[in-house]
């Protein structure tokens, strides 16, 4: 009995385990047809989940006759994208996530469905960007653009009608990559061109891809085209030490992200059928002759603007005495110096005994005088130094009268 007891309580608390971990979220939401209420009745709404473990999740409903739609019972931790189908299109929703800390909410989503057209004549290519970077020893081209649908209509084509829009890529360019691994709906590639019938939604639409150049070196010629009108161009450039022909693009203000510093180049109102010719050129790596010829360019500026702006301060003339002096010094370690050399001749096997003993010979004649010269030059210094003055200050020996009683002297 004890252990069928201890069994059953055992299997209650796994039951309530489960139950405490098992969570439900709610999306709802409402479809609207900007022009016809009843067009969004009874319609499919699909949502497309992934787990927090990769599995996905499916779920599907029908709206009622106002358009609102109700579907409960999700899993979470879970992200959802929402759509619903009207006349075989499908309308993106929007999106939604449950997070683990808030798993049992309620998310509400309204969004709009329109009737289709194949006229595109109020299509507008608002804008394109490229930024080319170098990578791994290759260009690389991250290129996007905007379309832009004023109108209320959903804009498409089929595959057998002319494309709506066409966008150039750069000539010889790689593999296309998006960020969905697929091309754009709507989106064929041909002559490097990729065309495009649609579907635009009313508002802006981008699309983004990249793909890598062929390896051409560091230097790098490519086109842009434009076949059909663009309002405007921009063109970013990895500055890694470049120079940039551009055509008849305009430069920009650099930018910077990070570290990273972009060259800039715009274009506006760019008619059908333009073709824009684009250079980037590596600049030579500087010579190190340049790196000496500027340092010693500048040390040599230095030097001039120290000179002038001491030579004021310095321009007296210097003392007879401290002359000799500066001579006597000179003398004296010049004769050091020789000697010193003298002796390093002799050690390294330069010089014989008889030529070390004469020259040492020639030398300390040479110091003897040097010596006596000196002795000279200081008693005729002692002779003619200047004496004080009867107020008991020492003038300079070019004084002629005392600075401090004005006495002759």
């Amino acid at each position: 009995m004890k252990q069928a007891y201890a069994a059953k309580a055992l299997a209650l608390w796994l039951l309530s385990t489960l139950a405490a971990h098992t969570h439900a979220a709610t999306v709802e939401g409402r479809v609207i047809h900007p022009q016809r209420s009843d067009a969004a009745a009874d319609l499919e709404v699909v949502l497309l989940g992934v787990s927090q473990e990769g599995e996905p999740i499916e779920r599907r409903t029908r709206t009622d006759a106002r358009g609102r739609f109700r579907v409960s019972a999700l899993p979470t931790p879970a992200a959802y994208l929402v759509a619903a189908t009207y006349r075989d299109i499908t309308f993106p929703g929007g999106s939604v996530v449950f997070r683990e800390e808030a798993p049992e909410e309620t998310r509400e989503l309204v969004f709009h469905i329109y009737d289709s057209s194949t006229d595109g004549t109020r299509l507008v290519l608002r804008k394109m960007r490229w930024v080319i970077e170098r990578e791994a020893g290759a260009y690389r081209v991250s290129q996007s653009f905007v379309v832009a649908n004023p109108g209320l209509n959903v804009v498409l084509r089929e595959s057998a009608q002319p494309p709506l829009l066409r966008v150039g890529l750069a000539p010889g360019h790689g593999e296309l990559e998006t960020p969905f691994g697929t091309l754009p709906s709507g989106a064929q590639l041909r002559d490097g061109l990729l065309e495009l019938r649609g579907p635009f939604y009313p508002g802006e639409r981008e699309v983004q891809l990249a793909y890598d150049l062929p390896e051409t070196g560091l230097d790098l010629s490519t086109q842009i085209r434009v076949p059909d009108p663009l309002q405007m161009l921009e063109v970013f450039v990895r500055d890694f030490g470049i120079r940039v022909d551009a055509g008849p693009l305009h430069p920009a203000r650099p930018t910077r992200e990070g570290d990273v510093i972009y060259q800039r180049y715009l274009g506006f109102d760019l008619a059908a059928g333009t073709r824009i010719p684009f250079r980037v050129e590596a600049l030579p790596p500087r010579a190190p002759t340049a790196a000496w010829a500027e340092m010693l360019a500048a040390a040599l500026a230095a030097a001039g603007l120290l000179y002038f702006v001491g030579r004021p301060i310095g321009r007296a003339e210097p003392h007879p005495a401290a002359s000799e002096e500066s001579a006597e010094t000179s003398e004296r370690e010049a004769l050091i110096t020789a000697l010193s050399d003298l002796e390093h001749d002799f050690e390294t096997g330069k010089l014989s005994s008889e030529d070390r003993e004469r020259l040492r010979q020639d030398l300390r004649r040479e110091a003897v005088r040097a010596l006596s010269r000196a002795r000279e030059a200081q008693s005729a210094a002692e002779t003619t130094a200047a004496k004080p003055c009867r107020c008991g200050r020492m003038p300079a020996l070019d004084d002629r009268f005392c600075a401090t009683c004005g006495s002759p002297l």
